[in-house]
């Protein structure tokens, strides 16, 4: 169903510049990913916001320090009520807060990490506002968008999963080498 929604986007993109909301079939995939559920920086349930940079959604409460980061940072959309183009909508697909949340704890941009490693710059107070004005977060913020591009660019949509499949084989071939 996401895909045939994308799909007539996609086919009607020189008269429609963008959905008037998050499209119904994408909206039900973007809440069945894991962590999803759940406001990437605070925990609060049921996040009704995205950082669209980051593919993750987050509670009205975040998204107003989100929006204080400015838009080089980090785009902020409601899902109900903004206007949402065909890359926010890729972008959102193919990120979620699962995988934002681990690569926050790989690169040690986390409460507990912070914690744990006494980082003097980012902290236990300042992690949730600082951590994406990081160059890590940049780097993941550039590679969300190429990302994007890429699944668009490669035809149809056809989920997450797809896109994964299609890049694992060369990293396979490449390892058994």
């Amino acid at each position: 169903m996401a895909s045939a929604e994308l799909e007539a986007k996609r086919c009607h993109s020189e008269k429609i510049s963008s959905y008037p909301s998050f499209p119904p079939a994408c909206l039900a995939l973007l809440k069945s990913i894991e962590g999803n559920d759940r406001c990437i920086d605070c925990g609060g349930r049921d996040p009704q916001w995205a950082a669209v940079s980051f593919g993750a959604l987050v509670c009205l409460q975040c998204s107003g320090h989100h929006r204080s980061l400015g838009v080089q940072v980090s785009r902020v959309r409601s899902i109900e009520m903004d206007e949402w183009k065909l890359d926010e909508v890729i972008a959102m697909l193919e990120g979620g807060n699962e995988q934002l949340g681990t690569f926050f704890l790989r690169h040690a941009l986390t409460v507990e990490a912070c914690v744990v490693k006494k980082n003097k710059a980012i902290n236990k107070e300042n992690v949730m506002r600082l951590r994406y004005k990081t160059k890590a977060a940049q780097f993941y913020r550039q590679q969300m968008q190429l990302h994007a591009t890429s699944v668009l660019e490669s035809g149809p949509y056809r989920g997450r999963e797809m896109a994964r499949r299609k890049k694992r084989p060369s990293a396979t071939r490449r390892n058994s080498e």
